[in-house]
C-alpha cells in the first residue's frame, strides 16, 4: 500500500514538474507578460501608495479646509509619506512578484524562481557584492553627471527636487537616519529586488538572451522611480544587481547591495544635509582621480565574481 502511494506521488511530481506554465500554454511570451506585470506592479504601487499618503497626512492636519495648511502637511510628515510608501512596497512590488510568478513557473517553488537560496561561494559572494558597490560609486557619480547634460523639463526638475526635500526632512527630524535605513534602505532592498532581480529577471532569462535580460531590467528598474535626473546612474546601478544576482544565483547579494548604495546616501544625507541639494550639473566638481580608479577596480571585481560563479540551481530547470 505504501509502495503505491509512492508511486503515485512520484508521478504526480513528475507531472507537475513538467507540465507547461501558464504562459507557454496560452502562447505569450515570457518576457512581454513579465513587462505587461511589472507595469501593472509599478501602477498599482503609485495609486495605492498615493492614497496611504493622502489619508495618512489629511488625518494629521489641523485644518481640511485650507489648502495651504494641506500642503504643509504633506512636507511637515515625511515620516507619514515614507510609511505609505513602504506599505505600498510590501503589498504591491513585494506581493506583486509573488501573485506574478504564477503564470511563469511550472511548480510551486516560489524560492528558486525568485533566488530566495544560497550557493556553495555565498561568503565570498556577498563580500564581493559589498565592495563593488563601495569602490563603483564614483562611476555612479560619473554617470549622473553625465545624465545632467540631458535637458529635463522643470516639471521632472520639481519632481526630483520634492523628493529630495522630503528625503531631507525626514534625515533632519528626530531618529531621522533610522527612519532613513527603514524606508530608503531596507524596503526598496527588499521589495525592488523581489520585482526586478527576482521576479522579472528569471521570467526574462525564460525566454531572451542574458545581455538582453540585464539590459532591458536595469532599464526598466531606472524607470521605475520617474526620475530622469537619474536614469543613467540607476540604470547602472541595475545592471550591477542583474550582474551579482546572475554570479551567485541568489537574490541576497543584489538585496545587500541595493542596501549598501542606498544606505550609504542616507548615513552621508544625514552627516551632511546639503548633499540632498547638490544635484549634479554640466559645472559640477567630479573626483576625477576616483572616478578613474574606480573604472579601474570595478572590472576586477566583476571578474571576481565571475570566478565565484554559483551552479544554476537543478530547481531552475523547473521552475
Amino acid at each position: 500500500m505504501t509502495s503505491d502511494k509512492t508511486s503515485s506521488a512520484d508521478n504526480y511530481s513528475f507531472y507537475e514538474q513538467n507540465i507547461e506554465p501558464w504562459v507557454e500554454r496560452n502562447g505569450f511570451a515570457h518576457w512581454a507578460m513579465a513587462l505587461i506585470w511589472v507595469f501593472v506592479a509599478a501602477v498599482a504601487f503609485q495609486v495605492f501608495g498615493g492614497i496611504l499618503q493622502l489619508i495618512l497626512v489629511l488625518s494629521t492636519a489641523e485644518n481640511l479646509t485650507d489648502p495651504t495648511a494641506i500642503i504643509d502637511s504633506l512636507t511637515e510628515r515625511p515620516d507619514l509619506l515614507m510609511l505609505a510608501n513602504t506599505v505600498a512596497q510590501f503589498t504591491m512590488i513585494a506581493g506583486g512578484s509573488l501573485i506574478g510568478l504564477k503564470i511563469h513557473r511550472k511548480v510551486k517553488a516560489n524560492k528558486s524562481f525568485l533566488r530566495l537560496q544560497t550557493g556553495e561561494n555565498f561568503i565570498q559572494q556577498m563580500g564581493l557584492t559589498a565592495v563593488l558597490f563601495i569602490v563603483a560609486f564614483p562611476i555612479v557619480l560619473f554617470l549622473g553627471w553625465i545624465n545632467s547634460f540631458v535637458p529635463v523639463s522643470d516639471f521632472m526638475k520639481q519632481i526630483a527636487d520634492q523628493s529630495a526635500e522630503v528625503i531631507g526632512n525626514l534625515l533632519s527630524s528626530e531618529n531621522g537616519i533610522i527612519l532613513g535605513f527603514l524606508f530608503i534602505g531596507i524596503t526598496p532592498a527588499i521589495c525592488e529586488e523581489l520585482l526586478f532581480r527576482g521576479y522579472m529577471f528569471r521570467a526574462f532569462e525564460k525566454s531572451t538572451k542574458l545581455i538582453t535580460t540585464i539590459l532591458v531590467t536595469s532599464l526598466v528598474f531606472s524607470m521605475f522611480h520617474l526620475d530622469i535626473t537619474g536614469l543613467l546612474p540607476r540604470m547602472f546601478l541595475g545592471a550591477l544587481l542583474a550582474y551579482v544576482t546572475w554570479t551567485s544565483d541568489s537574490l541576497y547579494p543584489a538585496m545587500l547591495g541595493h542596501l549598501i548604495n542606498n544606505g550609504g546616501i542616507v548615513l552621508a544625507a544625514g552627516l551632511n544635509p546639503e548633499i540632498l541639494e547638490s544635484t549634479p550639473s554640466p559645472d559640477s566638481e567630479m573626483p576625477w582621480l576616483l572616478i578613474g580608479l574606480s573604472f579601474i577596480v570595478t572590472p576586477g571585481v566583476l571578474y571576481l565574481l565571475s570566478k565565484y560563479r554559483s551552479e544554476i540551481n537543478p530547481k531552475a530547470e523547473h521552475v
